[in-house]
């Protein structure tokens, strides 16, 4: 698969001097070697280099750049003219566990650790289906625009930090979805990876919603 604009971008911003990049190990290769790190950019689903990480970690400290976008730039082209829109989304560091709930061992293994980069980006759109009173575009380009900031987890208590403060009884996804101002569908993403990391365990039901606590 090519690399992306903003893939190789943040390699850029991320790479030093003494660095190796694209560089070969065992049958994968390796985004950033920095003595005895490898550092992989990551900017599409966690389900596609998972594989390469559990093999990676065997052998290998393991850090992963996952870039979440606060504010998106969209270029569409419209009637022959390109116009350029601001999304009203803002992005969460919590849009992580959109891609961390699908490899939760991971996390967990003392050689890996993950960096989240929080980015503003530009986004190029094409029609993908057109409608009588409907239009679906689908993302062709992104690029970086700069980063904001950066945060790195490499332990599992690290990630307690997601959780609000004062959290001292059990609760629901929902309770939790409410007290982040997220979706409920991200809150579920969220107590699932933190269960699997033995972060939260759950203690049973209420309402037939599941009911989680802080491992003490």
């Amino acid at each position: 698969m090519p690399e992306t604009i903003l893939h190789q971008q943040l390699k850029d911003w991320y790479s030093k001097p003494g660095d190796l990049l694209e560089s070969q190990v065992w049958r994968y290769r390796a985004d950033i070697i920095r003595g005895d790190k490898i550092i992989e950019i990551q900017t599409g689903n966690f389900q596609q280099f998972r594989n390469k990480v559990e093999k990676l970690l065997k052998g290998y400290k393991v850090r992963v750049v996952y870039p979440i976008p606060y504010r998106v730039w969209i270029i569409k082209e419209i009637d022959g003219k390109k116009i350029r829109k601001i999304s009203p989304k803002i992005g969460r560091l919590e849009e992580v566990f959109n891609e961390l709930v699908y490899c939760p061992n991971i996390v967990i293994n003392k050689n890996f650790s993950l960096e989240i980069v929080l980015v503003n980006i530009e986004e190029d759109k094409i029609v993908k289906w057109r409608g009588r009173k409907r239009v679906r575009y689908k993302t062709v380009e992104r690029r970086l625009l700069n980063v904001i900031s950066t945060k790195v987890f490499e332990k599992p208590s690290d990630y307690m930090k997601f959780l609000p403060e004062g959290l001292t009884t059990a609760f629901t996804s929902r309770e939790l979805s409410k007290r982040l101002n997220i979706k409920i569908s991200l809150a579920r993403r969220m107590v699932y990876t933190l269960t699997k990391m033995t972060i939260l365990n759950e203690v049973g039901f209420v309402a037939r919603a599941k009911l989680y606590q802080l491992v003490k």
